[in-house]
């Protein structure tokens, strides 16, 4: 059983790192890199959230053999990019679609709106970065990761501000889990997913803010295990 997973705006699959050991044996957790993160550093950003979710589509396709079981896991931007790839596999038909979808810290609704046209400044995309946190003290005031990050990040921030979220009126009868801290978003918002994943969506609470996963790895695991023991042979 295969867990493929959608990193956070300006994130890496790195940040899942801690989960991938807490799932095994039962369950291999698989990141998939966006283009211009990380090991794909030297690929071109996308222009657009439609470009992310062709690209996640392909790479899933490319690696879920006929008939294997295999759920998705969207991190804050990953979620609803989690949500328009399983539309798009379902749609499409060419895929099998996934057994369960796990959408982690956002609700079917934006979160971040842009202030304005244009670009936001450095100063801008480092204070939201900073107010998401996740960010030690040193990092935050390490100009060499500002140097690295902020243009992962200025692309990032890009294409969810100008994520068109009505959007997501489409449903998919596939079952989902989304999993939240109540410091980070209210729960109403993230009960709102169940107008979209009609097979039935629980939500479940962690303290922590956005980044909760850190320090709560064996007890996310251990939710995502049991949801997935029918499909784990």
């Amino acid at each position: 059983m295969r867990l493929f997973c959608l990193t956070f705006a300006g994130g890496s699959v790195s940040f899942f790192n801690g989960l991938a050991v807490c799932l095994r044996p039962e369950i291999e957790l698989e990141g998939l890199e966006y283009a211009g993160h990380a090991g794909r550093h030297r690929e071109p950003f996308y222009s657009n959230f439609d470009e992310l979710v062709r690209d996640m589509y392909c790479k899933i396709g490319e690696k879920v053999g006929k008939g294997e079981p295999y759920a998705l896991l969207g991190y804050s931007m990953g979620a609803i990019a989690a949500a328009e790839v399983t539309n798009m596999i379902l749609t499409d038909g060419k895929v099998p679609g996934p057994a369960h979808v796990f959408l982690v810290s956002h609700g079917p609704r934006p979160m971040v709106r842009p202030r304005g046209p244009g670009p936001r400044t450095d100063e801008e995309i480092k204070q939201l970065t900073i107010r998401f946190g996740g960010l030690s003290e040193q990092l935050i005031h390490s100009p060499t990761f500002w140097r690295v990050y902020l243009p992962v990040y200025r692309a990032d921030y890009g294409l969810i501000s100008g994520y068109n979220f009505s959007r997501l009126d489409f449903t998919v009868n596939v079952p989902a889990t989304a999993l939240y801290s109540p410091e980070d978003i209210p729960r109403e918002h993230v009960a709102q997913w169940g107008q979209v994943f009609l097979g039935g969506c629980d939500a479940l609470e962690f303290d922590g803010g956005h980044f909760f996963l850190r320090g709560h790895e064996r007890e996310a695991a251990d939710e995502i295990k049991g949801r997935l023991r029918q499909y784990v042979i």
